[in-house]
């Protein structure tokens, strides 16, 4: 039986908040970005916690309990409780500013004209009392965070689309794949490369989201994952790993003799990028006015 809360309940009931949400397991798998094991074993460690069974699953579907329905309902009311007593202190501290937190995966720094940097600069002079807080995280880890409110607004390259996010047009950003100047492929001649010969390459992919937008006739059949760009880019320099960067991410390096593209005009591609926030959100004087700083359309 449930006794007192604490912080591993709170993560337990915002994980099956979501479970709930995403009409099953199988579905709150990208959102929660956790294997179908480890989301079992979270339901059933909340179980033994509040004492009863939250919900069926097998061939019929996913399915509530009733105790598992009421469950649910009680988590919404303690989480919005919570955010208002958030609030409240606020308040009651005397503070009139309001915290904005903004998300964006990495690597964004060394683009042209990034529109974040931007948007800040816009920002700033009329909503001095507003803290901004900036987070850099995954696509899918931004997407999940948006869907918690715990950010208010992410930036990022999402290739599906969830229910309960507005995503917003921003920008695209070219990819390349490349080798490092101790991969064999570096001295050789565009000409010389086949896509058979490359696709049989050891190839580092981006473990976070499907490259549902890589080139089709790639087909690789020796891949490994990493999380971040950074990763990407230190395995390609290990010279063993080839894989895509993003055009200006890897710029500098290019220029330094230290990568190239392989088959540029052949083998790039691009990434939509898109501003997300959480469907009906009252949005605060804050997130709105940022939203008209980054000049998307409707803000």
């Amino acid at each position: 039986m449930l006794g007192n809360l604490n912080d591993i309940d709170l993560r337990m009931l915002r994980t099956f908040c979501t479970i709930v949400e995403a009409g099953g397991f199988t579905a709150a798998q990208v959102r929660l970005n956790m294997s179908l094991p480890r989301l079992s074993v979270v339901v059933r460690d909340l179980e033994i916690r509040v004492g009863y069974s939250l919900c069926k699953r097998g061939k019929a579907g996913f399915q509530l309990t009733d105790e598992g329905l009421a469950t649910y309902s009680a988590a919404q009311e303690l989480f919005a409780d919570i955010e208002r007593f958030r609030q409240t202190t606020v308040e009651v501290n005397g503070r009139t500013q309001e915290h904005l937190r903004i998300g964006t995966v990495d690597s964004l720094a060394s683009m042209p004209d990034s529109p974040l940097p931007a948007a800040i600069a816009r920002f700033r002079p009329d909503n001095a009392r507003v803290r901004l807080q900036l987070h850099v995280m995954r696509p899918d880890e931004l997407e999940q965070a948006v869907l918690e409110e715990r950010l208010h607004l992410a930036i990022g390259a999402f290739h599906h689309r969830l229910s309960g996010l507005d995503y917003r047009d921003l920008f695209e950003e070219e990819q390349n794949l490349y080798c490092s100047r101790e991969h064999p492929f570096f001295n050789r001649a565009d000409d010389s490369l086949g896509i058979e010969e490359i696709s049989s390459a050891d190839y580092v992919d981006r473990g976070y989201v499907a490259e549902n937008r890589r080139p089709y006739e790639l087909r690789f059949s020796n891949m490994i994952s990493a999380f971040s760009m950074e990763a990407i880019a230190l395995l390609v320099f290990s010279g063993t790993y080839i894989g895509y960067l993003p055009t200006h991410y890897a710029r500098q390096w290019v220029d330094q003799g230290r990568l190239r593209a392989i088959l540029p005009q052949r083998l790039s591609y691009a990434s939509a990028f898109h501003c997300i926030t959480r469907q009906g959100l009252e949005i605060p004087p804050g997130l709105g006015n940022f939203l008209k700083a980054m000049k998307l359309p409707g803000a």
